[in-house]
């Protein structure tokens, strides 16, 4: 069954602006088992998007497995300057809690270190927190592409992807995206590139078609929400109109957009199990209503005076009681 997993929210900031419980309604009206977020450079949709995925109304109403995962951007060292178009992104998903600590530490590292004009990373911060973690890219916005869109060339892509591959082996998938290649160029270009490099390299492909509203009659209010976040009119003839349809699609959607680029039934076939796959592999679970504490590690100096006088501040219950009359 076809599990999308590439979405953004409401956390997104304008570029999305759907809730966690919207996007869990949608996936629940459509029969989805599971579903995932992967918004800009954060998890902050997380909490919500759980509990909201997690929870029964009643005795009849269906729990959906939450996906959590994050788009962030990805260059060859992240202490380079670049411009913003300069900087392709990757697509990031917890398989598990390691996982997802991992998660937390590349985004953070992405948004203190790397904030440079965008909060980035690059394969020295992958490597380092790896474990649990599912990568894949592929679609107009990704690192292959953008490397392509600023000079460089199939020969960066396949450096880059070797990488990867090497890092997270089957853990590292390319992504095939669900537009018709017959009217949007761009589309037509990254998909065959990835085709070919998922031949070459015997990686496995999954598909999306990115997301960004849950149903396509709200696409004329995304495109207000990001003329709002670019400081355009939505009359002006240069404002940002992205091609392509970014609803949740149900599988019947893919296949058909799919079918129409001229892939083999048996070709999506395989990708929409890929996608399955995936998210049967992911089991991230996270306990709510407990009180958590950061580890602080006093200085050395506080630690030898608790030593020396703790047996002084232990108070019995006896002495409590005492104290209390």
């Amino acid at each position: 069954m076809y599990i999308p997993l590439h979405w953004h929210s409401t956390y997104s900031f304008l570029e999305a602006l759907w809730s966690s419980q919207q996007i869990v309604n949608k996936a629940k009206e459509i029969w989805l088992p599971a579903i995932a977020i992967t918004d800009y450079s954060g998890i902050y949709c997380f909490p919500s998007f759980y509990l909201a995925a997690t929870a029964k109304k009643e005795e009849t109403d269906p729990t959906i497995k939450p996906l959590i995962g994050v788009e962030l951007g990805f260059v060859a060292n992240y202490t380079n300057i670049l411009g913003l178009k300069e900087i392709g992104t990757i697509c990031l998903l917890a398989l598990n809690n390691e996982g997802y600590n991992n998660l937390r530490e590349i985004i953070t590292f992405a948004n203190e270190e790397g904030i440079e004009r965008k909060p980035k990373i690059d394969p020295s911060i992958l490597e380092k927190y790896k474990e649990g973690i599912i990568v894949f890219y592929g679609w107009v916005n990704s690192r292959c592409y953008q490397e392509l869109q600023n000079g460089g060339t199939i020969e960066n892509i396949k450096l880059m992807h070797a990488k990867l591959k090497e890092m997270f082996g089957d853990h590292c998938y390319l992504e095939i995206t669900a537009q018709d290649e017959t009217k949007i160029h761009e589309y037509k270009e990254i998909n065959h590139i990835i085709y070919d490099l998922a031949k070459e390299t015997q990686t496995e492909c999954i598909v999306n078609n990115n997301y960004f509203y849950p149903d396509a009659k709200l696409r004329e209010a995304w495109e207000v929400a990001l003329c709002i976040k670019d400081g355009t009119k939505i009359y002006d003839k240069d404002r940002r109109n992205p091609q392509g349809a970014f609803h949740i699609m149900t599988e019947d959607e893919i296949k058909e957009i799919c079918l129409k680029n001229g892939y083999s039934e048996e070709e999506i076939n395989h990708r929409i199990q890929n996608n399955e796959t995936i998210a049967n592999q992911a089991e991230v679970t996270i306990p709510f209503g407990q009180a958590l504490f950061p580890k602080y590690e006093s200085p050395e100096r506080v630690q030898e005076l608790f030593e020396q006088f703790k047996d002084t501040m232990i108070v019995t219950e006896d002495e409590s009681s005492e104290e209390s009359q």
